[in-house]
């Protein structure tokens, strides 16, 4: 398996969380299922933090993934680890699929490796621990500079002057400046063009935003920033993306300051 020259500040600091971790009991492989393993005990685990490539967007890349976490966990004992979950409320998924960081026989973090190699997305679930999500963030910033995997043919879209195309519920990764902030009763619109019927558009539901604003910290705010944003996008009045929770949005910078 190849180890990855990541950050060494990172890795140290990841490395002071996982010997603080407690010990955990490990697991077998029986069966990997879509987005999950089975045990021997027939525990269920998420692979938590990743949206894998479907066979039917790459049925190459889906193959090269399954490969991957069958050399990477069977026969081998893998470990999960939970504590920062269990600080998020993460644990367990609706379906009751355990959740954490799945570490393998030789100490790496499969998640990471998975994005890291262009196998599948940071699928920026809910209530994933701060601690880790950056981590996953920059695995996969390094696959696509690397044009690893499904960044061979997969790319961020410009929001700002998005493709035109059919848009039916596609998984989507777009970058842009917000030209403007509009809340109604029903939600609060980033709109990234001058004309919001046609443009791309980002929308935060009402019943979202107290997920998104904290403090005196107002979703307004994101006027002037280039953010990205991440999920399926529909076409309402142009690219339409829904965002149910913050990890869907990362700010990347304040345009004009410095």
């Amino acid at each position: 398996m190849r180890i990855l020259g990541l950050a060494g500040g990172a890795i140290f600091g990841i490395c002071v969380l996982a010997q603080a971790e407690a010990p955990v009991p490990g697991y077998i492989m029986q069966k990997l299922e879509s987005g999950r393993i089975v045990t021997t005990e027939n525990a269920s685990i998420s692979i938590y933090g990743v949206r894998l490539v479907d066979e039917n967007e790459d049925a190459a890349i889906y193959r090269k993934a399954r490969e991957f976490i069958l050399d990477s966990l069977q026969g081998q004992p893998f470990h999960l680890e939970t504590n920062e979950f269990g600080k998020t409320g993460s644990l367990q998924n609706r379906y009751g699929d355990l959740q954490g960081r799945i570490m393998t026989a030789d100490g790496q973090w499969l998640q990471e490796i998975l994005i890291a190699e262009g196998y599948g997305w940071w699928s920026a679930p809910p209530n994933f621990p701060p601690v880790f999500r950056q981590r996953l963030v920059m695995a996969e910033k390094q696959a696509a500079e690397q044009r690893l995997g499904l960044w061979q043919e997969f790319s961020v879209i410009d929001a700002n002057r998005p493709p035109e195309r059919y848009w039916n519920g596609q998984f989507i990764i777009a970058k842009g400046l917000v030209r403007d902030v509009y809340r109604s009763s029903n939600a609060t619109y980033l709109n990234f063009g001058e004309d919001w019927q046609n443009d791309f558009t980002a929308a935060i539901p009402s019943s979202s935003r107290k997920k998104f604003e904290r403090g005196d910290w107002k979703l307004a705010d994101l006027k002037s920033k280039s953010v990205t944003v991440r999920g399926f996008v529909r076409f309402y009045n142009g690219p339409y993306l829904e965002l149910e929770f913050p990890e869907q949005l990362e700010i990347e910078e304040i345009v004009g300051e410095g």
